[in-house]
């Protein structure tokens, strides 16, 4: 579902005073579906709504996750570092065996944790085949047990991202389609009170669209943070 037409905050802003007009001509709406019972439960969505989570708080959640996997990807990368350079000293740089170490896949990884998991099995099959000549050069049983430590948190981990780039998807899908029910319900109200009260100006006005009008801009924020600035439509009521 594609962003609503009007900033939350707007909506929140109109609905609530939308609200308030309608409960001050309750009765006259009501012969038209627009009952106290429609506006108790119109109430409740925008406390629901306003109760949501922003944006804001599911990018720091994310942020969380990525910063965590992107600590594994590290150790992942220092923990093969360590592993090339002991190959270089127990073989030298000429020999086969430092030239099986997969270099430059291993430096296109630093950055990739899908990249580099594939990598690590490589490193790990490498520092078990030539654990006997490494010894002598500091990779120790332990070392090689937190390289697979170091590739499991990494799996972990970034399963755990993935997962809450889905969750964070499936929240901002969520309140994008609760902020436009508002929106849609504001636009229901306001065309029953303009028609209920078309022989009366004064209070048909109260009914009048309050979105803002053309050339209003407003700020938006999108995934990457990236401040832009979005011309909103026309303030014409749709279904």
């Amino acid at each position: 579902m594609n962003r609503p037409p009007f900033s939350e905050e707007t909506i929140l802003s109109v609905a609530k005073t939308t609200l308030g007009i309608a409960r001050n001509n309750a009765a006259a709406l009501a012969g038209f579906g627009i009952t106290a019972d429609y506006l108790n439960e119109f109430e409740s969505q925008v406390q629901a709504a306003e109760a949501l989570p922003g944006e804001t708080r599911n990018r720091i959640d994310l942020r969380a996750y990525t910063s965590d996997k992107d600590e594994a990807l590290a150790s992942c990368y220092r923990w093969g570092l360590d592993l090339r350079m002991r190959l270089k000293m127990a073989f030298g740089k000429t020999s086969s065996q430092y030239k099986s170490f997969p270099g430059k896949q291993f430096d296109l990884a630093q950055r990739n944790e899908n990249a580099m998991m594939a990598v690590m099995e490589v490193l790990l099959a490498l520092a078990d085949k030539y654990k006997t000549e490494l010894a002598s050069f500091g990779q120790t049983p332990q070392i090689f047990t937190e390289g697979e430590q170091y590739l499991a948190e990494l799996r972990t981990k970034d399963s755990a991202q993935e997962l809450q780039k889905e969750t964070k998807q499936q929240a901002t899908q969520e309140r994008y389609m609760q902020f436009q029910e508002l929106h849609d319900t504001v636009n229901k109200i306001n065309r029953v009170g303009r028609l209920v009260f078309k022989n009366d100006p004064t209070r048909m006005k109260l009914f009048e669209s309050k979105w803002p009008r053309r050339g209003t801009r407003v700020t938006v924020v999108e995934e990457s943070e990236t401040a832009t600035e979005v011309e909103q439509p026309d303030a014409e009521e749709t279904a």
